[in-house]
């Protein structure tokens, strides 16, 4: 009978040659592909690049939410951040645990990952690596198939389940084995390096550290709307986001819904914009101005807004460089 594993699926090269070395032993794999408001694919998770290359090697690849848990994790990590806001380790033993869950109901020995010894300073130095699998209380059931000959031998390889001479040693951040390897097996289609996480970016990052520093509960909602549009910090509590195109204006009119106020462009293009706060007359006044100042205009024309059942003329463009507004990661 042919024995299951669990393997965490990212999209990227390593995870799916990791897990194809596993499969060319004769074990059914199961990805786990984690997804989370941070995550670029939110939403779209079953047409990732993970779930293709899945498909094309054979993988049932499975999609876990990280939900309202991963948020309040990345709040507080307890190992730290990277050079964002990446919390990496944090964030592998949080998804090791959930993999460990999969691991017992399917009956597998072990759970595989692309781990590369060296290759990312954070989370795949050899002590980091032990830190994870302790907290994860995965001691001796992560494989890491493409630097196992590197490491100490897991449960499975000790027990003979798995032979630890058909894996790998690489080490370091060159990927010309990886892609050799890509080649081999005819392996197409795959992400970039932490391609597909928001928190490595630094204007992402620095939107989130305002949010948290802004708001004491912080929903998947809220994380969402930080991959989307400008940002102004007018205040404590008072935000405004405008919408960059067509399709950001409808994402953000969908989470109005979600305790934000919505205010659209009336009888001509422009951004949409949700504000957070209280809609004082003069917030109301400064939203309008701010979707006059990013809309194409013309001096002979007369502008309004409608917010609910009310629409208003907000009077002149407000300049960008206005004292009042805080532009936040200013580069996206």
């Amino acid at each position: 009978m042919q024995m299951n594993a669990v393997s965490l699926i990212s999209g990227g090269l390593d995870s799916v040659l990791a897990a194809k070395v596993v499969m060319d032993q004769g074990f059914h794999v199961i990805g786990l592909y984690f997804t989370s408001a941070f995550s670029k694919s939110f939403g779209n998770e079953h047409e990732t690049r993970a779930a293709r290359v899945s498909k094309a090697i054979g993988i049932d690849l499975r999609v876990i939410n990280m939900g309202q848990e991963y948020v309040d994790l990345i709040r507080n990590p307890i190992h730290g951040y990277g050079k964002n806001a990446n919390p990496c380790i944090d964030c592998k033993i949080s998804m090791l645990k959930k993999a460990k869950e999969v691991m017992q109901e399917v009956d597998a020995p072990f759970v595989v990952t692309g781990d590369v010894l060296g290759q990312r300073p954070m989370s795949q130095r050899r002590d980091t690596l032990h830190v994870i699998e302790r907290d994860a209380g995965m001691r001796g059931m992560v494989l890491r198939p493409l630097s196992a000959t590197l490491l100490p031998p897991t449960k499975a390889e000790h027990q003979g389940i798995i032979n630890r001479e058909k894996f790998l040693g690489i080490s370091g951040r060159s990927r010309t084995v990886q892609l050799q390897l890509a080649e081999r097996y005819g392996i197409r289609g795959f992400s970039t390096p932490a391609g597909g996480c928001l928190l490595t970016d630094k204007n992402f990052s620095e939107k989130l550290r305002d949010l948290f520093a802004d708001q004491l509960a912080v929903t998947p909602a809220d994380i969402r709307l930080l991959a989307l549009g400008r940002h102004f910090r007018i205040d404590t509590g008072v935000k405004i986001v405008l919408g960059r195109d067509k399709k950001e204006n409808g994402v953000l009119m969908s989470l109005a819904s979600d305790g934000y106020h919505l205010f659209v462009p009336h009888g001509f293009p422009g951004p949409v914009a949700l504000l957070s706060g209280n809609p004082t007359q003069e917030l109301k006044q400064t939203v309008g101005r701010l979707i006059i100042t990013y809309s194409k205009q013309d001096p002979d024309r007369t502008y309004h807004i409608r917010h609910g059942d009310e629409v208003f003329n907000p009077g002149e463009p407000l300049p960008i460089n206005d004292p009042g507004l805080r532009r936040l990661g200013a580069g996206t």
